[in-house]
């Protein structure tokens, strides 16, 4: 299995969940925070304008597929891969692990309406992980600076970010270097199968995205010559 893809320009990586896992386990020896981030079609759109977007997507340490239709833009045919990024089973398992190993969680968002909602989901789901704090935002009048200090005083393992994107990737790409945690996991606000979203508005964003997407890549494969990346 191609273990790298490229779409509109952007290298994304194409993992098995079991190969993923294997890499959180060394990430979590490391004295450097590594990254990871889920990747949706909504990511790929706004990067296509956005420098500074597409390069925190490439100087991701993981970057997770949370599209299907990603894959299959791709040409990816793998069943695995097409059931694994459908049914999310990254996210389940790396939270599984990470309450196994009793792993310490500090939630980020970009209001506390996302960090209540987050930790609610996370209690409901993974009861015995170690919740240790959160910050919006919104609340440090763009100060983040203070954001930084409270992470780094609770000192986590992990930091899962609900911070909506681009904001969540130019946070990242700027303060990463002073953040004092194993692993940043970057969630996006549409986490979990659209929580919080109408089945009925999630359905029509994702039919959005996927048209604009199919648009994209027709004008990409044209630009760079009948089809040829």
């Amino acid at each position: 299995m191609i273990k790298k893809i490229e779409i509109l320009g952007i290298s994304l990586d194409n993992y098995t969940v079991k190969e993923a896992m294997l890499q959180i386990e060394d990430y979590w020896t490391y004295t450097k925070m590594s990254t990871v981030e889920n990747i949706s079609m909504e990511t790929l759109v706004k990067a296509q304008t956005d420098d500074l977007l597409k390069s925190c997507i490439e100087n991701l340490d993981l970057a997770i597929i949370c599209d299907k239709e990603i894959l299959k833009a791709a040409g990816v045919t793998s069943a695995q891969r097409v059931r694994e990024t459908a049914e999310n089973e990254f996210f389940n398992e790396f939270m599984k692990q990470a309450m196994r190993s009793h792993r310490t969680v500090y939630l980020l968002g970009d209001t506390s309406e996302q960090t209540k909602l987050l930790q609610g989901f996370l209690k409901e789901a993974f009861g015995k992980l170690k919740i240790l704090g959160d910050y919006a935002l919104s609340e440090c009048g763009g100060d983040y600076d203070a954001v930084i200090n409270e992470v780094n005083i609770a000192a986590p393992d992990l930091i899962l970010s609900v911070i909506p994107i681009p904001t969540q990737e130019y946070f990242l790409q700027e303060h990463k270097g002073k953040l004092n945690a194993k692993v940043w996991y970057g969630l996006g606000e549409h986490y979990a199968s659209r929580r919080g979203v109408s089945e009925v508005a999630g359905f029509a964003r994702k039919l959005i995205q996927k048209g604009i997407l199919h648009s994209m890549l027709l004008r990409y494969k044209n630009d760079n010559g009948n089809g040829e990346e």
